[in-house]
């Protein structure tokens, strides 16, 4: 049986190297390498990055992500290295374990020597771009890491607890401490998708354009302030234009002079549970399979903790087997997670992809299938479109449902290889001439309902026809002579496809229930809506409260244990069912919305702009309706709004104000010269100060986008500010 132990003097090494302070010889390298990367912020203060080198690029882009919003940087890598009870104390110790099940830091640093030269230099750059940062900035004072390390990037594979058909119990379950009994697993991710948002990416090509050139939709939605917009040029052949997640160097959605990409999340199936067969020997466990007895690999895991001024630790004794780490318990069943594991080839695709001229390059890095829970959308200069619905699938016994965990005592079930790229679900340059995905099934992806695709494993395709979906095909097929204007007003339409579907039933309830005379003005105002949403919509305000109502009936009614495949289908609105609920709680719940606004308004009559804002404070205030905010039109993705706005209240305001929805959006037309407009959430700027931290809000909202200032004449025709990292001009 090994044991990997992980020692206090290992730990204690590693922190005493964090804390040591640059060398001289460091100081004077970083300076140099800093003063030959140009920074040109552009007028709406969008960083412009020009570089000798590729890893010059990675510095600036570092620097540049830590001008704006170092404290979130440093969060993404803390809770990368599994290290975040460090900050928050003992509540973020199971985030912290899980983190830690599946990559640690010495793992990344192995991980790290075995990187090419080329990568091992991005990655040194990486860590010298947010070094150079701490040193010329005094006082951002880190919450932890006094330097960073090279292998940070390697920290990438670490899937989420939410999409893993887990539950916080579940792990606990399989590593309890009686002293934790009350802390629950953190489960915020910022790289996570907010299921009522979703993000949206089309490709329409040359036939269906006025120019006969190639757009492309790029649409994430994620939580506010977890990107940057940027764009690094190198003399090496970079030039990419995008949005890379904080804390990580590849532009994970964005475009060069040649194509394009847009990653969706997916459902598509590329992590499985297996049920390993236990029984105890000596100090250790063997496990089942195929008849034979296999030790249990056991791994000390030790999680330090604030605790008051000081620091405290526990230990968790870990366990892993050939499917992987053991991460839970169920039914007194424990459950071992598998996933890829190819961290080095993941991180080295997403940045030859930013590098790629043609078709064919491109999808010879979607070739290497090293990357799980995004679909790709895709276009290019010489007329090509795709989409690719998931990247890493194995096969597997198409008898068994593996959204559940599976018996891992035998190898029939284990994975039986990675299926071939062209296998997937995908389109490529299909005859209408548009591809779409909204987190959606693929089975719509070219308009039609497609019956050879539909014969795929099951487990390719769980994902249901979003009513956002729902929406783009109706748009999409009716398009041509489309220009990027065009397709800024298609991806803000106004029409609510769940609304269009489900208050009609409403109504019938109403109607055959008697008519109930408390409900009579409401239901007038949705007999005479047409389904737009509008900042002046009364019925815009009822529909989205009550199909929110609807949708929390729907998760409630689910059997146990939940999966991810079903309550994401259920929280972007491809699955919400009145099926079950009756007219009598239909109705019931639309009085229920009428209460709720009566007791926060006084009244029920409330625009659904007076309700739904967008609100930009500096970090860490909360929203407050004593503050200055806009009306927003977009709902959340569940109505089928394809610009999906998810809103909350804050802990003392009665207005709802938006947590996510559009992060980096842009239009990219692929022509002779590019062209492309693109949006930020509020500014370019983190600064409350600055002109830029709300300059981009009204178009944000209004869907007025700027022109992409792509070639350099335009940036020297727009510049603002040009520096180098460490000048502190900015």
């Amino acid at each position: 049986m090994r044991k990997y132990i992980l020692t206090t003097v290992i730990i204690l090494f590693t922190v005493v190297v964090n804390a040591q302070s640059f060398t001289t010889t460091e100081q004077l390298t970083w300076k140099k390498q800093a003063n030959s990367i140009k920074i040109i912020r552009d007028n709406m203060g969008v960083p412009h990055v020009y570089t000798n080198t590729d890893a010059d690029a990675v510095f600036g882009m570092m620097f540049v992500q830590c001008e704006e919003y170092f404290s979130k940087v440093e969060d993404a890598i803390i809770s990368r290295m599994g290290r975040e009870s460090e900050v928050q104390g003992k509540s973020a110790i199971y985030k912290d374990l899980w983190s830690r099940l599946y990559m640690d830091t010495i793992q990344a640093k192995a991980l790290y020597l075995k990187c090419d030269p080329y990568l091992k230099k991005l990655c040194d750059a990486y860590a010298a771009g947010i070094n150079y940062y701490i040193l010329t900035h005094p006082n951002s004072k880190p919450k932890l890491l006094n330097r960073i390390q090279p292998w940070v990037p390697l920290l990438n594979n670490i899937p989420s607890i939410n999409n893993s058909n887990l539950t916080d119990a579940d792990v606990k379950n399989m590593y309890p401490l009686k002293s934790l009994e009350s802390i629950a697993y953190n489960a915020n991710n910022p790289l996570q998708e907010d299921a009522q948002a979703g993000s949206n990416g089309w490709a329409i090509s040359g036939k269906n354009t006025r120019d006969k050139n190639p757009i492309l939709l790029i649409n994430p939605h994620s939580e506010f302030y977890n990107r940057i917009e940027v764009q690094l040029v190198s003399k090496e052949g970079l030039n990419v234009y995008g949005a890379p997640f904080l804390g990580e160097f590849n532009i994970f959605q964005g475009f060069n002079e040649f194509c394009g990409w847009m990653h969706t999340v997916t459902l598509s199936d590329a992590k499985d549970l297996f049920i390993e067969n236990i029984k105890p020997i000596n100090n250790g466990y063997v496990y089942e399979y195929d008849s034979k007895w296999i030790p249990v690999d056991s791994t000390k895991i030790t999680i330090h903790y604030k605790k008051g001024n000081g620091i405290d630790s526990v230990t968790f004794m870990t366990y892993k087997t050939l499917h992987g780490p053991v991460v839970a318990k169920r039914n007194n069943n424990w459950l071992a997670a598998k996933t890829i594991n190819e961290n080095i080839e993941l991180l080295s695709v997403h940045w030859r992809i930013t590098k790629s001229k043609t078709f064919n390059e491109f999808k010879s890095w979607l070739d290497k299938r090293v990357m799980t829970g995004t679909n790709t959308i895709y276009a290019d200069r010489a007329g090509n479109i795709g989409y690719w619905h998931g990247n890493f699938v194995p096969i597997r016994d198409r008898n068994l449902d593996y959204t559940l965990p599976v018996p891992g005592n035998i190898s029939a079930t284990n994975w039986q290889g990675v299926h071939a790229l062209n296998d997937i679900p995908n389109y490529v340059n299909p005859k209408n001439g548009w591809v779409q995905n909204c987190n959606s099934t693929p089975l719509y992806g070219a308009g039609y309902f497609d019956t050879i695709m539909f014969k795929k494993p099951a487990y390719m395709l769980p994902d249901g026809h979003t009513p956002r979906a729902v929406n783009a095909v109706r748009q999409l097929k009716n398009i041509h002579d489309a220009t990027i204007d065009t397709i800024l007003d298609m991806c803000h339409n106004a029409y609510l496809s769940n609304a269009a579907k489900f208050i009609p039933l409403l109504i019938q309830s109403y109607e055959s229930f008697g008519k109930p005379a408390n409900l009579k003005e409401p239901v007038e105002i949705l007999k005479n809506w047409n389904f737009y949403t509008d900042t002046n919509s009364v019925a815009t305000t009822l529909s989205v409260l009550w199909v929110e109502k609807i949708l929390q009936n729907n998760l409630a009614q689910l059997k146990k244990p939940l999966t991810n495949e079903i309550t994401y289908s259920l929280a972007n609105g491809s699955n919400i069912s009145l099926q079950n609920i009756s007219s009598a709680t239909q109705l019931a719940l639309l009085d229920s919305v009428i209460s709720d606004l009566n007791k926060d308004w006084g009244t029920w009559n409330i625009a659904w702009g007076k309700l739904n804002r967008f609100q930009r404070n500096a970090s860490g205030q909360e929203a407050s309706d004593d503050l200055p905010s806009l009306a927003v039109t977009a709902t959340p993705a569940f109505m089928g709004s394809i610009n999906a706005y998810s809103s909350k209240k804050s802990k003392t305001s009665k207005v709802r104000y938006g947590t996510t929805g559009n992060t980096f959006v842009a239009v990219v037309s692929f022509g002779k010269r590019l062209k492309a407009k693109s949006i930020y959430t509020g500014g370019a700027s983190a600064n409350p100060k600055s002109k830029h931290f709300t300059d981009q809000a009204n178009g944000y909202i209004n869907h007025k986008y700027k022109d992409v200032n792509f070639y350099l004449e335009d940036v020297l025709m727009n510049k603002e500010l040009v520096y180098h990292p460490g000048d502190n001009v900015y």
